[in-house]
């Protein structure tokens, strides 16, 4: 799950809408859940970009044109890009109020049903019991790291997935993984791997303590991306091209270590990669 420091962090919130929602005691049928969320996501984040998608898939959502406002339709969708904590939570919203209510309905007025926020933030709560997790926004400062219950973070993801062959809308899993995440999905797994080969958990305690020391001490002026960064320059091999990017990646694990989040998430990642990107958990398998 996410915090305000890193932008990578979100991905943990998108790994149970890479597939479909089963029906293990959530009461909504197998794939409605993600195709709602993943219409919001292809509504602002995931729409084909001419010169760096080879790949994409037909998905409903809302289409804009000049001189009128967005409507229901169908677009072209390619791999998600800047995917930040806030498009994130509305996405979850976003599929617990598909599943809740009349796809006519919001197909016929989406800005004012899926897409208004108090409407699918009290439909998330509905269909799972709590409050829909907190965005990583400016709210809390930036020396403020957000907390995560790990039993909600394992039970929303064992009430959505389900296998790589099962249907998603009009698609498979399969399919909207590797269109929409498989590229970052594989890239903070690699991430993940580099850190964990190459840092003890001993050390990884100790840069925990020195985040949570520079976060304290600035106050207010704290700013996890520089001191992220400059840490895993003096953590990590130099001469690894992951290494100017691991800061991020290195941020995730250091705040779900502090809430006690990390253990599930990595779990959770391993059987995201080994379902949906076999030759990826060959070959990073045993470090990840």
């Amino acid at each position: 799950m996410p915090t305000s420091t890193s932008l990578r962090a979100p991905l943990l919130i998108a790994l149970p809408l890479l597939m479909a929602a089963s029906d293990k005691g959530a009461g909504f049928p197998p794939g409605d859940y993600a195709e709602g969320s993943l219409a919001l996501l292809v509504s602002k984040r995931c729409e084909k970009s001419p010169t760096l998608d080879t790949r994409s898939i037909e998905w409903p959502g809302l289409v804009y044109g000049p001189g009128r406002p967005p409507a229901w339709g169908h677009k072209s969708a390619g791999a998600c890009r800047g995917l930040d904590t806030w498009v994130l939570s509305e996405a979850l919203a976003a599929g617990a109020y598909w599943v809740s209510n009349d796809h006519a309905a919001i197909e016929a007025d989406p800005n004012t049903t899926l897409f208004d926020d108090p409407k699918a933030g009290a439909a998330f709560k509905k269909v799972f019991g709590w409050e829909l997790p907190e965005r990583g926004d400016d709210v809390p400062p930036h020396n403020v790291f957000l907390k995560f219950d790990p039993k909600k973070v394992s039970a929303l993801f064992d009430k959505v997935y389900v296998k790589p062959t099962d249907k998603v809308g009009s698609a498979t899993g399969q399919d909207v993984y590797d269109v929409f995440f498989k590229d970052a999905v594989a890239r903070f797994a690699r991430e993940v791997a580099f850190i964990k080969d190459n840092l003890p958990k001993a050390q990884l305690g100790k840069q925990l303590k020195a985040y949570q020391a520079a976060a304290k001490q600035q106050g207010g002026k704290f700013r996890g991306v520089p001191f992220l960064k400059e840490a895993a320059a003096g953590a990590l091999p130099k001469d690894d091209e992951q290494s100017a990017r691991a800061g991020r990646t290195l941020g995730v694990m250091l705040r779900r270590t502090a809430d006690n989040t990390w253990p599930i998430i990595n779990k959770l990642l391993k059987k995201v990669v080994t379902d949906y990107d076999p030759p990826l958990a060959e070959e990073i398998g045993k470090k990840l």
